[in-house]
């Protein structure tokens, strides 16, 4: 029965007729209809398949038009037994025991590092995805791409990027970038001075292959993107590695002998940290001083959720040492594939050259539909709605962090950002772990493939909010923090003493807590004796809370009209001489410093 080869989905996805329109040509072209051979009729294949007749008959039509199929008048429809004319034929044709070329044999002595990808091809199945780069259909602006997409297909701008422009990109993108992107960034440039590319990967390849060879030394951050150091690797290129403070790359462990010095300011690669404006500016007249080219991967540029944006390295540039890439993959979809590169013009034009080895220019086409979300505004009005979005997602999971992983993780003092750099408890091996989490439905990231040492990655793992709804965050962590109990066991006995009776209660009346929050913001909390708290968190007291505290049974109860997510929570309370342990179910929930006041 023909509804066994043809599976329709009634989705909405794909019209029914063209589903079957392409089950029809695979069927014809498999030989399952053979060359001459009648079809059914289209009342009978609409009766089987359980659709209109004029779904069917919608399909024959397009398909006669084709030539896969003809009309005969009073005897139905045919596959056209002149299909296969135009292909080629073969009187002996291979058979699976035909010995096999062996390939290894022509290899050359390229030695291209594997990496195994980050999360399982069938992420979306799994209930709570923290991982970063996929696509969420939820923050693509699909209306306004397919109006770009409509706009390109005009007969004017067909003939405008249909032709052969040689090794040139779009005019209308450059101008595009140069106008609306680069500012954005305090980059001034001009149109010989951007290059487009299918997305940052393609930029980095281009200018590894121009300036990285066996005596140039490459220094880059460690932990850092794993892209950049298999490029080094196929070109012989020595390397050296920097590590990552909290506001950016370590000057110091960039060398005098640096020739090329990659780093991705705007928030590291994979650390999410932000260089800062003063280590801007240090790094750029250390480059000047010591004669090193800045390769800066603007990654993420967008995501700054606390502060404003520091200026691209590429903006404090006056000699033309740096080279700035970026990408709208990011923003928009990973599936697009079209990023920029903005350099000297000496560089831009070698680059464009290599370029042409590969291909002329990335799509014409796809370069023009971008210009057009950009020249409409949909482009800054997308910016808008991701930043609001991953900002509510990102602040959710430092919510979420801090409530139900508090004494035993520590994170990366971010700005923003998609993602979040978490160290374990001691003792934590992260890809079990991750291993573990996975067969609970929770995707999180072993961090591995971004160490060159990979062993510095024992006890790390990355937490994504791109490919996640807000609402999932919170239970997600929550059974998160279910495993990192198991793996984090204590006993009562080593929080300390366990106040009871009228000393926790001359404990509890008049004493401030403080101590920091996974993000590292320090926080201190005030609890009066008449059984009200007040709470104040970040360098400045950005954010403040009250709440009411209260005794029963020996426990402490307290409850915040805003944080923890305003619930009322119940603990033990242990304390040594300078800190107190909140324990719940002989588990640690939460530890600070303690100063009694009056």
């Amino acid at each position: 029965m023909l509804q066994h080869l043809f599976t329709l989905d009634d989705d909405g996805a794909t019209s029914l007729q063209r589903q079957l329109q392409r089950k029809l040509i695979e069927s014809i072209l498999s030989g399952y209809f053979s060359r001459g051979s009648k079809m059914p009729s289209s009342r009978k294949l609409a009766e089987q398949l359980q659709v209109s007749r004029n779904t069917v008959v919608a399909a024959y039509e397009q398909l006669i038009e084709e030539g896969y199929l003809v009309s005969r008048e009073r005897s139905g429809i045919y596959v056209n037994d002149k299909i296969y004319d135009d292909h080629a034929t073969t009187d002996a044709p291979p058979t699976p025991d035909t010995p096999q070329y062996d390939w290894q044999q022509r290899f050359n002595s390229l030695n291209v590092e594997a990496s195994e990808p980050p999360y399982p091809d069938d992420w979306q199945r799994y209930a709570y995805p923290f991982i970063d780069g996929q696509y969420d259909q939820s923050l693509f602006p699909l209306n306004q791409w397919r109006e770009c997409s409509r706009l390109c297909l005009n007969v004017d701008e067909i003939k405008s990027w249909a032709g052969d422009s040689g090794q040139q990109d779009d005019p209308n993108l450059i101008h595009e970038i140069r106008t609306k992107v680069l500012p954005r960034r305090g980059i001034m440039a001009q149109p010989d001075e951007i290059l487009v590319t299918l997305g940052s990967q393609q930029a980095l390849y281009l200018l590894s292959r121009l300036l990285m060879n066996s005596s140039t030394l490459l220094t880059m951050e460690e932990p850092g993107y794993q892209g950049m150091r298999q490029l080094a690797q196929i070109n012989l290129c020595p390397t050296r590695y920097a590590e990552v403070e909290k506001d950016g790359v370590k000057l110091e462990d960039v060398c005098p002998q640096t020739d090329l010095l990659y780093v991705t300011p705007s928030h590291q690669v994979p650390t999410a940290v932000t260089m800062s404006r003063q280590k801007r500016e240090a790094l750029v007249e250390k480059a000047r001083q010591e004669d090193f080219v800045i390769i800066e991967d603007d990654y993420e540029s967008e995501a700054n959720f606390i502060s404003n944006p520091n200026p691209a390295l590429k903006s404090l540039d006056g000699e033309g040492r740096v080279v700035y890439i970026s990408s709208f993959s990011k923003v928009l979809a990973p599936g697009l594939r079209l990023g920029f590169m903005v350099a000297s013009p000496e560089l831009i034009k070698k680059a464009r050259q290599l370029r042409s080895l590969i291909l002329r220019h990335p799509p014409a086409n796809n370069q023009r539909i971008m210009a057009l979300f950009l020249s409409l505004g949909y482009y800054d009005m997308t910016m808008r709605r991701l930043h609001q979005a991953i900002n509510a997602r990102w602040q959710e999971l430092r919510e979420a962090l801090n409530h139900y992983l508090g004494p035993y993780i520590l994170t990366s003092e971010t700005m923003g950002g998609s993602t979040c750099w978490v160290k374990g408890p001691p003792g934590l091996d992260s890809r079990h772990f991750a291993e573990q989490a996975a067969e609970k439905g929770i995707l999180i990231e072993p961090v591995e493939r971004f160490y060159a040492r990979t062993e510095k990655a024992r006890g790390f793992f990355r937490l994504g909010v791109r490919s996640i709804p807000k609402d999932k965050i919170r239970p997600g962590i929550q059974e998160l923090a279910k495993l990192i109990d198991d793996v984090e066991a204590r006993e009562d006995a080593t929080f300390g003493e366990h106040l009871q009776g009228d000393k926790l209660k001359l404990f509890l009346a008049g004493v401030q807590f403080s101590g920091t929050t996974v993000f590292g913001d320090p926080y201190r909390i005030t609890l009066d004796a008449d059984g009200s708290m007040q709470g104040f968190e970040g360098h400045r007291d950005e954010k403040q809370d009250a709440g009411t505290w209260w005794l029963k049974d020996d426990t402490w109860y307290r409850q915040w009209q805003n944080w923890s997510y305003g619930e009322l929570l119940g603990f033990d309370v242990y304390i040594t001489d300078t800190r107190i342990h909140w324990v719940r179910d002989g588990k640690l929930v939460d530890a600070a410093d303690y100063q009694k006041l009056g």
